[in-house]
């Protein structure tokens, strides 16, 4: 009987493992402030490659090439969550709420240029659909964990201002 439980025991003492490292990462995962960016463009061929949807980032107040974004860049985000009022580079100044390239700049995996949300085929369709018409903004939800760690949640769409909207 004591050899039975102790071969239970060694068997078990993996899978609690895995459920702890699970729930860890999980619960990690979940924790975060909620912002609102939004999409400045995207990218309609990598709906072909997948099932995720590749989108620029057009942070409120930076320029596009105005800053040097190479290395490991860290932006600072202003506004009351989820309302994104403006981002900056901190440059020595205190920053509330950092938000940090993992990949690099461009690396749509992890960077503060671009973002890919993974999605169903036909969400992907619809989303590609919307992204194309000139009359609505895309709106990506992002989380941003303590660390600084940016994980895209959603996608939506508002009517875009006159005076943003390009012209044909």
């Amino acid at each position: 009987m004591n050899r039975r439980l102790t071969l239970a025991l060694t068997l078990a003492l993996p899978l609690i493992g895995l459920a702890a490292s699970w729930a860890t990462t999980h619960r990690a995962a979940q924790q975060g402030t909620e912002w609102l960016v939004p999409i400045g463009g995207y990218d309609p061929r990598d709906l072909l490659r997948g099932h995720y949807v590749i989108y620029t980032y057009d942070w409120p107040g930076l320029e596009r090439g105005s800053a040097d974004l190479t290395g490991e860049p860290v932006l600072c985000l202003e506004g009351q969550a989820p309302d994104l009022a403006r981002v900056y580079l901190p440059e020595g100044e205190r920053c509330d709420h950092p938000v940090r390239a993992d990949g690099g700049w461009n690396d749509p995996e992890g960077g503060l240029a671009s973002g890919r949300l993974y999605v169903s085929q036909e969400r992907a369709a619809a989303l590609q659909r919307q992204l194309a018409d000139p009359k609505l903004q895309g709106i990506v939800r992002i989380r941003v964990r303590k660390d600084g760690r940016l994980t895209p949640l959603d996608i939506t769409f508002r009517p875009r201002r006159a005076e943003s909207q390009p012209t044909p």
